[in-house]
């Protein structure tokens, strides 16, 4: 069942959607609450699961009787050659310390150094085997890879990176409805006082739409939360594949006045005047890459051969990086292109662009490629 509560900041309406979603825990319970956190530097709106709202649903637990409270997630996955971003990081970046101090009875839960244990052909943490029940917080987005980032893309913040890299690697939607069918949580929490759309999840706008979300069967919320955003969740890739034939379900009447087109991921993004980014259905590790090489390319451009080749890419000619799995109409332009990570090989060879491979990309191995591809289009 979907529950709406009217929520004009984060921190409103919480303890009652609790309520009418949850009511009462068993005795005993120890529940494990996996919030989203998937920003690396300060987060944007829309991005994480805030303080405000996270504090809400620890009290919440805590005065309802719950006998263990864990918070848990994953590190972010990061390229091999860049600074570590760790969970005691997430927990600093998404601004959580000083909430933990309010909350020590909580504990604190790394499930990237978590024994791991195989199920249904995933390896997942132990951890997740050991609570009662599960709370997962999300964020609603629209998701250049996935059309959508609610419920089931959240699920890929329980998983070590050696899973995330397979995801995306295989298949990332059907990979997604598998494993939205393996671990389900027990309850998802959707805050939405502010959600995100177009090229979410991280380079999205701010789209107010005061209320929270809170449902027990992904399929059914995930599908609710893609109507809200005036998405059709046959659209949905991971939602075809989770649903496995079922229709999807209808907005409740008494939801359907809350409906908002949400602007449309676009799949490209433009970071300079000619300097273009096509992320496909990549991970995180070749969109820091990516971003590395621009930050390289704009703070080293003798470093790249000459000023002049560079500002001729980065300005007027045009600098385009493909990364994932891109369609078969999409060409590449006139200018520098380059495509990194093994992702995108196929992509590479077809229209035969510079590659950089690699799963996950090493970013030093970014710039000798990205040099040799500007001078070309400098001769």
């Amino acid at each position: 069942m979907i529950h709406l509560q009217p929520a004009p900041a984060p921190e409103d309406g919480v303890r009652a959607l609790l309520d009418a979603a949850v009511g009462a825990l068993p005795d005993g319970a120890h529940v494990l609450v996996k919030p989203d956190w998937n920003a690396r530097t300060e987060p944007r709106p829309g991005e994480n699961t805030t303080p405000a709202f996270l504090g809400q649903v620890l009290a919440w637990l805590t005065d309802n009787g719950a006998a263990r409270i864990s918070l848990a997630h994953s590190s972010l996955l990061t390229p091999p050659d860049v600074p570590y971003t760790s969970f005691t990081d997430l927990l600093e970046i998404a601004g959580c310390t000083g909430l933990l101090e309010d909350h020590p009875h909580v504990r604190l839960v790394d499930l990237e150094i978590e024994p791991m244990v195989r199920r249904d052909g995933f390896l997942v943490p132990q951890a997740l085997d050991e609570a009662t029940l599960r709370i997962d917080c999300v964020r609603m987005k629209t998701h250049m890879g996935t059309q959508i980032a609610v419920g089931c893309k959240g699920l890929m913040g329980l998983l070590p990176d050696s899973e995330t890299l397979r995801m995306h690697r295989d298949g990332l939607d059907r990979l997604l409805g598998e494993l939205a069918a393996t671990l389900p949580p027990t309850w998802t929490l959707v805050e939405a006082d502010v959600a995100m759309e177009g090229n979410g999840p991280h380079h999205g706008g701010a789209v107010a739409t005061g209320y929270h979300l809170a449902g027990d069967d992904l399929f059914e919320l995930d599908s609710c939360a893609a109507r809200l955003m005036g998405i059709d969740p046959s659209e949905v890739g991971h939602l075809v594949a989770l649903g496995s034939g079922r229709a999807f379900p209808e907005l409740p009447p008494e939801l359907t006045g809350h409906v908002r087109a949400f602007a449309r991921p676009t799949g490209v993004i433009e970071p300079a005047r000619a300097a273009r980014v096509f992320p496909g259905d990549s991970c995180a590790t070749c969109h820091v890459a990516a971003s590395a090489l621009l930050d390289y390319a704009k703070g080293n451009p003798t470093q790249v051969r000459t000023v002049a080749g560079l500002a001729k890419a980065m300005l007027v000619s045009g600098l385009e990086l493909y990364m994932g799995h891109q369609p078969s109409e999409r060409t590449p332009g006139e200018g520098t292109c380059v495509a990194l990570g093994d992702c995108a090989q196929a992509f590479a060879q077809q229209h035969g662009v510079p590659h950089v491979g690699g799963c996950p990309v090493r970013v030093e191995s970014t710039a000798p490629v990205l040099a040799a591809a500007i001078a070309k289009g400098s001769a």
